[in-house]
């Protein structure tokens, strides 16, 4: 059970994950009209890139996939500190790609497959990524309040934000990628 600290941390970052949510879908719509009109078959170009990722181990494939989100939300979130930058353009960007994405697999293998493919690891991957992407918008936030003379503690908000990335991030990507290696995998090879 999440502790008082942990409820208030969350109530103030309500705000930051509105924003993050609707950046991420808003770049999603454009990513998945853009891949509608242009039909760049990123599909077929992700998995000629990525072919050597499919070939690993299935525990080293999960703990690949944990690491990179992992590492990618930690420095969303440390360099949060730095306006806001790092998280704005890795909200934009994973929304917009991952919109193109959908649009491709969508006409490649319809909707089910489309489903089957994100919705079991995506429950969870998502809303941490976006969580993630709140944290660090709230240490832009924070470093321009300091900056603006406010009575803000940039290293007491840090603290707070890596405590709990350590605490409930990491953990909840370990098992974002135990369901997308094991799971996922399933339901994508019954949906076929």
């Amino acid at each position: 059970m999440a502790s008082s600290g942990t409820k208030l941390y969350l109530y103030q970052l309500r705000p930051y994950i509105i924003l993050a949510s609707i950046l991420f879908a808003s770049f999603f719509m454009i990513g998945y009209v853009v891949g509608e009109l242009l039909q760049f078959g990123i599909l077929k170009e992700f998995g000629e890139v990525f072919q050597w990722i499919t070939e690993l181990n299935p525990i080293i494939l999960m703990l690949f996939i944990f690491l990179n989100n992992s590492v990618k939300s930690f420095f969303a979130i440390l360099l949060g500190f730095i306006f806001a930058i790092a998280p704005l353009l890795f909200v934009t960007t994973n929304g917009l790609l991952i919109g193109m994405v959908v649009s491709d697999a969508i006409r490649e293998g319809g909707v089910v497959f489309v489903l089957s493919a994100i919705l079991p690891h995506g429950i969870v991957e998502i809303p941490v990524f976006l969580l993630s992407v709140a944290i660090g918008l709230r240490m832009g936030v924070q470093t321009v309040l300091k900056l603006d003379g406010k009575d803000v503690e940039l290293r007491f908000e840090l603290k707070k934000a890596l405590r709990f990335f350590v605490l409930y991030i990491l953990s909840l990507f370990l098992l974002s990628a135990f369901l997308e290696v094991f799971v996922t995998s399933f339901f994508i090879s019954i949906s076929l």
